[in-house]
């Protein structure tokens, strides 16, 4: 009675792991993709900060959140102390806060310089879920204007400071808020140098 049963033949079964495999490495190559384009995206992120605060300097004279006229120009908005610095960088504002490193960010989308609600001083959000601030901060010993990116991955900060810097968090123009070249697990936040 067994005999009139068939199973998978050898060839039948190496067809079928031939396509599983194929399946799986389509899935890791993808993931690996948007992996990838995330990085990119917040790379081209804190450029865009940058480019957008040249941009408004340019136009202005004065840092965004640093400007003294800013409610001459805008009904609604909160002027800076003009001392030439965008004082505190601030990762999560609210969307009344005062503070020049919120301020910035609605003196920015006032001008038509970035996209959002100009109505509000809030933060934009990065590729990994985590929120963007500028500001002068000291960090690792370095006191500057930075491009602050939060949330990121230990893996996703480490790849960005060896793709663009020189793969020590506390050196050079990008650093973060802890070790993340050692790091197992955790997020951090990276901070990009003007």
């Amino acid at each position: 009675m067994l005999r009139n049963e068939r199973g998978f033949t050898l060839v039948e079964l190496a067809i079928v792991l031939v396509i599983i495999g194929l399946l799986l490495g389509g899935i890791l190559k993808g993931q690996e993709l948007i992996k990838n384009a995330r990085i990119k995206k917040v790379y081209s992120a804190q450029s865009e900060v940058v480019a957008a605060l040249y941009t408004y300097v340019d136009r202005y004279g004065k840092e965004p959140g640093d400007d003294n006229r800013a409610s001459a120009r805008w009904n609604g908005a909160v002027n800076g102390n003009d001392d030439g610095r965008i004082n505190v960088l601030t990762t999560n504002c609210g969307g009344s806060s005062k503070d020049e490193s919120c301020q910035a960010w609605q003196h920015m989308r006032l001008a038509g310089i970035l996209a959002g609600d100009p109505n509000v001083a809030i933060n934009p959000d990065n590729a990994f879920g985590g929120k963007i601030a500028i500001g002068h901060l000291t960090v690792q010993g370095l006191n500057a204007l930075w491009v602050g990116m939060t949330n990121i991955p230990f893996d996703i900060a480490r790849i960005l400071d060896d793709k663009y810097d020189d793969g020590n968090y506390k050196t050079g123009p990008i650093r973060g808020s802890g070790d993340y070249t050692s790091a197992k697990t955790g997020t951090f936040t990276v901070y990009f140098q003007f």
